[in-house]
């Protein structure tokens, strides 16, 4: 398992936009291009936080710095721990996600991992297929536990397709990185994946639309 720190770092034009990252001593990278600035992700092995806590923020710019030093003068922004928010990794699901009258979609009814950062793509995709299967019976006044059986029965695939390459991801990607101190020692495959970006846009039309694309029906 591990835990990731999430931040914002200033905009620069001088680095091109996309996706980038890069892999430090037992760090992972992540940074995203959100326009008008760049949000970034810190993977690290779970447990270290308070090592981290106890090294000052220096620790997290001096990560920063290891896994991409093309974001050196970006991580000098970063002052205060109320910059950074934790995260805590992880993936579950409910076994059911409805009951009379009620149901449960997006993180109510099962957590992502922030791996690929799917959680509101999965939830949005709930609520398009909760819209196209409910819309009629709630029109009706006859919303019955079947139809909500049913928003369930369509969703329950994706999510288990999205959540077993996210855990594919942390245990034989992400966590020996973690685990290396050395660059050198990095999966070949995370390493490959990190740095071309060609690769790197791969997983991003699953990311995006998930194993099974929905759309709004007509109303």
């Amino acid at each position: 398992m591990c835990c990731g720190f999430v931040c914002r770092l200033p905009e620069d034009p001088d680095v091109a936009g996309g996706v980038l990252g890069g892999i430090g001593r037992g760090r992972i990278l992540i940074v995203l291009d959100r326009f008008d600035y760049w949000q970034a992700g810190l993977v690290f092995p779970k447990g270290h936080y308070q090592e981290l806590r106890g090294q000052g923020v220096e620790s997290v710019r001096r990560s920063i710095i290891e896994a991409e030093p093309r974001f050196s003068k970006h991580s000098e922004s970063l002052t205060d721990w109320h910059q950074l928010s934790l995260l805590s990794v992880e993936a579950n699901r409910c076994q059911c996600w409805h009951k009379p009258g009620l149901l449960l979609i997006g993180d109510a009814a099962h957590v992502m991992s922030p791996v690929g950062g799917v959680g509101i793509n999965y939830a949005i995709q709930d609520a398009v297929v909760a819209a196209n299967v409910l819309t009629e019976p709630l029109r009706s006044g006859r919303v019955e536990e079947a139809h909500l059986a049913e928003v369930q029965r369509q969703r329950l695939w994706p999510t288990r397709v999205i959540q077993s390459m996210q855990s594919f991801m942390q245990e034989r990607l992400i966590a020996p990185a973690l685990l290396s101190q050395q660059v050198g020692n990095v999966p070949w495959a995370l390493r490959l994946l990190v740095r071309t970006p060609i690769l790197g846009t791969l997983p991003a039309r699953l990311i995006a639309f998930g194993a099974r694309r929905v759309r709004l029906n007509s109303v």
